[in-house]
C-alpha cells in the first residue's frame, strides 16, 4: 500500500498526516472537500481489500455502525474503495469522525495504570457508548484500550465497529492479527462460539482489571495460549488497594459464563454507577431479570417501582407495596394464610423453590378432617342400645332360670324355703347359710341348751333330675354373654360389668354415662 501525505481518495478526502499505523492498515487525518470538515480515514492493507468475503462484511459492517448516533462513539461517514496506485488491486476505507485525543492504550503505557476515579469514570462512559451498539443488534468484538479514546476533556469515544468483527473468525489464527485482541478476547469468542453483548463487557472487564492493577491478567508467550488461559484460567488477584465492591465489578464482568455476566454495556454502566456512588454493585442477575421482561427495558430502582403498578388487583396483604428488591416480597406474609398466598405478584422473580414460602406452611398444617367427632357420636347411640339389649336379655335369661328351678323343685316343699329346717319363732330366727340343699340352724340365746329337733318324716324316694346349681347357672350364662356383646363396649370397661367383675345394671351405668371412663 503506497498511499502518502496529499493523496486524494475518491475525489473527496485529501490525506494530510499519518496518525497511526496497525496490523489492518493506517489511519489518517484528511480533509472533506465537500463537506468542509477533517474527517479520520482508515485504509485496509491490500491483502485484506483482496479478500471478497472479507470486504463484504466490512462493508456489511460499516452501514450498521453508521446507524449509531451517540456522543461516546466515533461516528462513520462513509465506505469506499479505491485502486492502489502500486499495485492496481483495490483498497477499501472507512471515514469517520476525527477524534481529538489519545487512545487508552498510549495513556497505559505513559502512566502505568489510571487513578480510581478516572477508571470508573471511564468504564461507565464507555459501557454507555457500547450499549448504543447493543440496542441496535450491533456486537463490538473488539473493546480494548486501543479502540477507546480520551479526549483532553475526558470525553471516552469508542472507535473501530464492524472491524473486530470482521476478524473474529481470523482473530486468533492469523499472525499479527492477534495481538492485542486476544489480551482482551471473551471465552465464548476465543472458543468460536456466536459472540453476545455479554462479551464485549467481558472485554471492559479486562481493560478496567488492567487499568487499576497496571497489567493483563493472562500472559503467554502466544496469542493463541493467552486466548485458552481466558478460557480455562482465573485472573490473579487484584491488588489490596482495590475497594471490595470494584473487585466484585470487575468478577462479575470476567466470569467465564456470559449467562453470569452483565447481559450488554447498560447493565454494567449501571453497576460502575452503584460503586461510583458509594454502594455495592448490582449483581448480574439483577440486569438479567429485567432484560427478561421481569422489570421490564429499564434497570435499576425506578424499574423496580414500576413493576409494583401490576399488583392493584392482587388481594391486599403484606408485600404488596413498593419492593425495591423483589426477592423479599413474601418475607411479611403469615404462614398458611390464604388471603396472603393469592396476593404474590403475578410474574416470577428469580427464587423457585422453590415454593412460594406463602403456601408451605399451609401443607405442614393441614385442616383436620370433619369426619373426626361423628364416629364417636355414633358409638354413644350404640352403647345405649346394647345397653338395652343387654337388660332385656338379662330379665330373659332370670326368668328361664327361675321356671327351670321351679320345674327341678328348688321352689317347693323341702327346696330352697322348705325341708329340714324346723320353724321358729320370729323373735328368735337368724339369718341362714346356704350350702347346696343342706341347711344349719344356730341355736336361740337362752338359759337353758334348745331341744333336739325332731327329724320330719322322710317323704317317699322319687326319681328327681339333680337340682341345678343357681350360681353355677349364672356364671354360665354371664360367660355366653361376655362371649356375645364384647363389640358393644365403647373406650374399654369390663363387657356387662364394672371393674370389680359385677354385673347388671348398676354395673353398666358408669359407662353409659361417659364413654371411655374406666372402672
Amino acid at each position: 500500500m503506497s498511499l502518502n501525505s496529499g493523496a486524494v481518495l475518491s475525489g473527496r478526502y485529501r490525506l494530510l498526516r499519518l496518525i497511526a499505523t496497525g496490523g489492518m492498515g493506517q489511519v489518517w487525518e484528511a480533509a472533506d472537500a465537500v463537506l468542509d470538515r477533517h474527517v479520520a480515514v482508515k485504509v485496509l492493507k491490500a491483502e485484506f481489500s483482496s479478500d471478497q468475503e472479507f470486504v463484504e462484511r466490512f462493508r456489511s459492517e460499516a452501514k450498521v455502525t453508521a446507524r449509531i448516533s451517540h456522543p461516546g462513539v466515533a461516528t462513520v461517514y462513509d465506505y469506499g474503495q479505491i485502486d492502489d496506485p502500486a499495485s492496481g488491486n483495490p483498497l477499501s476505507y472507512l471515514v469517520m469522525e476525527l477524534v481529538v485525543g489519545e487512545p487508552l492504550s498510549d495513556v497505559l503505557a505513559r502512566e502505568g495504570s489510571l487513578p480510581l476515579r478516572h477508571t470508573l469514570d471511564m468504564l461507565e462512559q464507555t459501557g454507555r457508548a457500547l450499549n448504543a451498539a447493543h440496542a441496535i443488534g450491533l456486537v463490538h468484538r473488539d473493546v480494548k484500550p486501543g479502540n477507546i479514546l480520551i479526549t483532553p476533556s475526558g470525553q471516552v469515544k469508542l472507535t473501530d465497529f464492524g472491524i473486530a468483527k470482521s476478524m473474529g473468525s481470523a482473530a486468533v489464527t492469523q499472525a499479527g492479527m492477534v495481538v492485542g485482541t486476544a489480551q482482551y478476547i471473551a471465552p465464548e469468542q476465543a472458543m468460536g462460539h456466536e459472540t453476545t453483548p455479554a462479551g464485549d463487557v467481558y472485554s471492559l472487564g479486562v481493560v478496567g482489571y488492567e487499568c487499576v492493577s497496571g497489567r493483563r491478567p493472562f500472559v503467554a508467550d502466544s496469542p493463541v495460549s493467552v486466548a485458552m488461559m481466558h478460557v480455562r484460567e482465573t485472573p490473579p488477584p487484584l491488588p489490596d488497594s482495590v475497594p471490595p465492591s470494584v473487585r466484585r465489578l470487575l468478577s462479575d464482568a470476567m466470569v467465564k459464563d456470559p449467562n453470569r455476566r452483565y447481559p450488554d454495556g447498560e447493565a454494567f454502566a449501571e453497576a460502575v454507577s452503584d460503586v461510583r456512588a458509594g454502594r455495592d454493585p448490582r449483581p448480574p442477575q439483577a440486569f438479567a431479570a429485567a432484560a427478561g421482561g421481569v422489570l421490564g427495558a429499564a434497570a435499576g430502582a425506578g424499574a423496580a417501582t414500576a413493576a409494583t403498578t401490576v399488583l392493584p388487583d392482587e388481594t391486599p396483604g403484606p408485600g404488596t407495596g413498593s419492593r425495591p428488591d423483589p426477592t423479599r416480597a413474601y418475607t411479611g406474609l403469615h404462614p398458611g394464610s390464604a388471603a396472603q398466598a393469592r396476593s404474590r405478584p403475578p410474574y416470577r422473580t428469580q427464587r423457585t423453590p422453590a415454593q412460594s414460602p406463602a403456601q408451605a406452611p399451609a401443607r405442614r398444617h393441614p385442616a383436620p378432617p370433619v369426619t373426626s367427632r361423628p364416629p364417636r357420636r355414633r358409638g354413644g347411640a350404640g352403647c345405649a342400645g346394647w345397653f338395652l339389649v343387654v337388660v332385656i336379655l338379662l330379665a330373659a335369661l332370670a326368668v328361664a332360670a327361675a321356671i327351670a328351678l321351679s320345674n327341678a323343685g328348688v321352689f317347693g316343699p323341702g327346696g330352697l324355703f322348705g325341708g329340714t329346717t324346723p320353724t321358729t319363732p320370729p323373735a328368735t330366727s337368724v339369718p341362714q347359710t346356704l350350702t347346696q340343699t343342706q341347711t344349719t340352724q344356730v341355736p336361740a340365746p337362752a338359759p337353758e341348751p334348745a331341744p333336739e329337733p325332731t327329724p320330719p318324716p322322710q317323704p317317699t324316694p322319687t326319681v328327681t333330675p339333680p337340682a341345678p346349681d343357681l350360681q353355677d347357672m349364672l356364671d354360665s350364662l354371664t360367660s355366653e354373654f361376655n362371649s356375645f356383646v364384647p363389640q358393644a363396649q365403647v373406650g374399654g370397661g369390663n363387657p356387662g360389668g364394672n371393674a370389680s367383675g359385677n354385673t347388671g345394671p348398676d354395673a353398666a351405668a358408669p359407662a353409659h354415662g361417659r364413654a371411655g371412663d374406666r372402672g
